[in-house]
């Protein structure tokens, strides 16, 4: 019987945490509403692949049956996502559970941002709750930003907020590997809120980084904020307004964070956007190619700063 279970873990967030239990051989569960994202789930090396639905708490109940610690990933840019979450985290605490690990994100008490404020919600909910409870706040993925922008042809690339602004960039992978240990050494964790902001960069430098590795002239320029990509909206209104509002935050003040507690809690130093990049191309760092390289603690490719 599974002790681990993962709610949403059919996402970017949700499989690469998959991958990285697969490869340290942990037993655990996940849930999935869909064929689809039982099948991206199975490819990623999942097994106990248990249907059950956020939108219907009841199915929960046996999904939970048995767990010790539920991590939770809400729905990307759902307007119900507090509310699917709260009721996941009631019925973990009917069921037993012990430990409860909710994804949130960077700067969740943002007022001008829908989305962060639903997880705040959620943050504050978990606090009067009878569980063990664990919150990580992800700055921007890495690989949203390489999803947005990667595939640009020479030329123009279009960003819908100022490509002079910092944003606090994280690599899924680093991600990953902290959220394994959440769940595989609770106690160690009880009661954190963890801000995981990657290192800062800019839409000029991430550009730039993806044109080096793709070998082409990529040359960015601000966009209006409703003229951008829309990645995860799924046509929904309440979602392309949050990522309109999200754009011009970020317009107007950036997302910047601190890398101390990632730091920390990797034990080395976080990948950067050139990291993330160079490994999704296949092309080596400036780091790399100077022989700046150690092995981590985990066997990964650690670049050394200077």
């Amino acid at each position: 019987m599974s002790e681990i279970v993962i709610v949403g873990a059919a996402g970017w967030a949700g499989i690469e945490l998959v991958r990285v239990l697969v490869a340290g051989d942990v037993d655990f569960r996940v849930i999935s509403h869909s064929d689809d994202g039982a099948r991206r789930l199975r490819d990623a090396g999942a097994r106990d692949i248990v249907r059950a639905d956020l939108g219907q708490p009841g199915t929960l109940v046996e999904a939970f049956a048995g767990v010790r610690t539920v991590y939770a990933i809400p729905p990307t840019l759902h307007p119900r996502e507090d509310d699917l979450i709260i009721d996941a985290a009631r019925i973990a605490e009917d069921s037993g559970v012990v430990h409860f690990v909710y994804h949130s994100v960077m700067h969740p008490h943002t007022p001008f941002l829908r989305n962060h404020l639903r997880k705040a919600r959620v943050e504050s909910m978990l606090h009067s709750t009878r569980l063990k409870w664990t919150i990580v706040q992800p700055s921007v993925y890495a690989q949203v930003l390489i999803a947005m922008f990667g595939d640009h042809h020479a030329g123009a690339v279009g960003v819908p907020f100022d490509i002079d602004a910092e944003i606090a960039v994280l690599d899924l992978a680093d991600c990953a590997e902290i959220s394994a240990n959440l769940v595989t050494q609770p106690a160690s964790h009880e009661y954190a809120t963890y801000e995981l902001a990657g290192p800062l960069v800019t839409m000029r430098q991430a550009v730039a980084a993806l044109g080096r590795a793709r070998g082409v002239d990529l040359q960015p320029q601000t966009v209006r904020v409703d003229r951008g990509p829309m990645p995860a909206a799924d046509k929904s209104s309440e979602a392309v307004a949050d990522l309109i509002s999200t754009y011009a935050h970020y317009d107007r003040h950036g997302f910047r964070g601190n890398t101390f507690v990632l730091t920390q809690l990797l034990g080395r130093s976080p990948r950067t956007f050139d990291d993330v990049v160079g490994r999704h191309f296949g092309s080596a760092t400036t780091a790399e190619r100077h022989g700046q390289v150690r092995p981590n603690h985990n066997g990964d490719r650690h670049v050394e700063r200077n």
